[in-house]
Order: structure tokens, then sequence, then C-alpha cells
């Protein structure tokens, strides 16, 4: 079980982003959580972020804000994790392997079926459901969740011009 802790927080607002560094055990990491996966709350340029607090009592796996509008709001290190880590558990991409695999145990396929209806070799399917693993292959990983009868969509937002 992964335990991450909030070391250091910044906006930036050129990118768009909070740069943020977590620890687990000893090493740090960095990431860069986009403004966009707070819904309902407006970070931006004209709406800054005033303060921002790491909460001890939560064993630094936690943090507030309160934006210059006065929204306040919290963020645990999971959100953090859920947005930017392939490798997380409950990511995105993890879960969508995870039913995938479930699926095709449950429809008895052979791994050459499904390397054959994706043009591929056995392994790189093996390869390609392994969680925890940051995947490259994103296509067949779609194409796959189209076989098995998913349909999986993204949503574009234009960024609006400064």
């Amino acid at each position: 079980m992964r335990n991450p802790k909030f070391k250091a927080i910044k906006p930036n607002y050129r990118k768009g982003v909070l740069e943020i560094t977590l620890q687990e055990g000893r090493k740090p990491t960095r990431y860069n959580l986009p403004f966009a996966v707070f819904k309902g709350t407006k970070i931006s340029a004209k709406n800054r972020l005033v303060s921002i607090g790491i909460d001890e009592e939560l064993g630094r796996q936690g943090a507030t804000f309160v934006m210059a509008d006065g929204t306040h709001g919290n963020l645990p290190a999971d959100f953090v994790l859920y947005y930017c880590d392939p490798t997380y558990d409950w990511s995105p991409i993890n879960q969508l392997k995870r039913v995938l695999r479930d699926k095709l145990d449950a429809s008895k396929l052979s791994v050459r079926v499904v390397a054959d209806a994706l043009r591929t070799s056995p392994s790189q399917v093996v390869r390609l459901l392994e969680e925890n693993r940051g995947s490259k292959q994103l296509l067949q990983l779609l194409k796959l969740a189209e076989l098995a009868g998913y349909r999986v969509t993204f949503t574009l937002k234009r960024k609006p011009a400064a």
C-alpha cells in the first residue's frame, strides 16, 4: 500500500499546473497536476491561490487551499497519484486494464486469439494488461476495450487565448 506525503505544493500559472512534490519513504517525486482536474474551481492567473497549507493532522497526506474569490478546497495525496501516476493502482488506466483482464478471463479467450485481433504478439498482450506499469501502447489498450464491448471517451477542451 502506498503512503504518499506532501512535501511541497507550488502553483505555476504559466503552465496551468500545481507543481507538487510527494514523498514515499525517502524518495521524493515531482508531479504536475493540471488546474483542469479541479472541477467547479476555476484556478487561473485572475483567480489565484491565496494560501496552500499541508495538513499535519492528516500526516501530511492532505492539503487545503483558499482561492482569491474565497473558495476553499482540499487536496488528498491520492488525488495527485490518480491523475498523474500511471502506476497507481486506482489510476484510470489500471482500472481499465483490470476490467479488460476480468472480461477476457470470463470469455475464456486465449492470449493468442486476442493478439491476432490486435495484430501483435501474445507477449505484447500480456505486457499490455500488466497493472502498475506505465503503458505506451494506449491505442492498443483502447482497441482491446472496444473489442471487449467498452467505449472509452476523452473530452478535450480548448484553452482560451490569454
